[in-house]
């Protein structure tokens, strides 16, 4: 049997976003290697431990 590969969940936020900042997104993952979910969830973690936790 095969390993089964999930599908990368939609990042829905994007919806608000222009062509350009979605274009952008693209260019930024495809260097990074890694998925959009992945990019937010990094994104959020250090912004929340910034910004709510105060850690600096």
């Amino acid at each position: 049997m095969g390993v089964r590969v999930m599908a990368e969940p939609k990042v829905r936020i994007l919806a608000d976003v222009s062509v350009e900042t979605r274009d952008k997104l693209e260019d930024v993952i495809k260097i990074l290697d890694i998925t959009k979910k992945d990019f937010f969830d990094k994104i959020i973690e250090e912004y929340h431990a910034k910004y709510v936790r105060n850690e600096n």
